[in-house]
């Protein structure tokens, strides 16, 4: 009885800790550790990808815009909120959302290692866009959902599409209706 007793409290203080440290960060800026993510998939291509650190330093917001943004992460563990998956989904304010308008190499079950490789490349940029400010999610033209439940948006961020941005890297294709091979 005392030994869960123990268990149950040494977890609500490391909840706590954890819980305020996000807190601490999110409010003044406080560095977050880089996360390193390695998994090996059913087709036995090893994906490895590292987030890099984020550094932020308190500043006064200019608009409400910038007031407003929060930096996203690379996904990784159960809860998903505000955090990168792929190349083209993403996790905005607690909703999954399908970047409508391109494709990008599967890093989940890749079906060759140049795809792994463009796939985590693709991540790592999508991540690198969202981070760079404030972005507009705009809704695709027809269709709120896709078929997984994901809300289909375009990013935009000053009158032009993260998407094209990673289509013209060669990191994308132009979304045309169905997956193509990127093997």
């Amino acid at each position: 009885m005392l030994f869960g007793k123990v268990v149950t409290l040494a977890m609500l203080a490391a909840f706590a800790a954890g819980a305020g440290f996000s807190y601490m960060a999110d409010r003044y800026g406080l560095p977050m550790p880089g996360v390193a993510l390695s998994r090996e998939t059913s087709s036995g291509v090893k994906i490895e990808m590292v987030s890099p650190s984020m550094h932020f330093i308190k500043t006064a917001p200019t608009t409400v815009q910038a007031r407003d943004f929060k930096p996203y992460t690379l996904c990784s563990g159960a809860v998903r909120t505000h955090c990168v998956v792929d190349g083209d989904t993403l996790w905005h304010k607690g909703t999954k959302v399908r970047v409508a308008d391109i494709d990008t190499p599967e890093v989940g079950d890749p079906k060759c290692s140049s795809e792994a490789a463009l796939g985590a490349k693709a991540t790592r940029r999508l991540l690198e866009l969202v981070n760079a400010g404030p972005v507009d999610f705009q809704a695709w033209p027809g269709r709120d959902e896709d078929k997984y439940g994901r809300k289909l948006r375009v990013l935009v961020r000053d009158g032009r599409s993260l998407g094209d941005i990673l289509v013209e890297e060669g990191l994308a294709r132009t979304w045309t209706g169905r997956r193509q091979p990127w093997c």
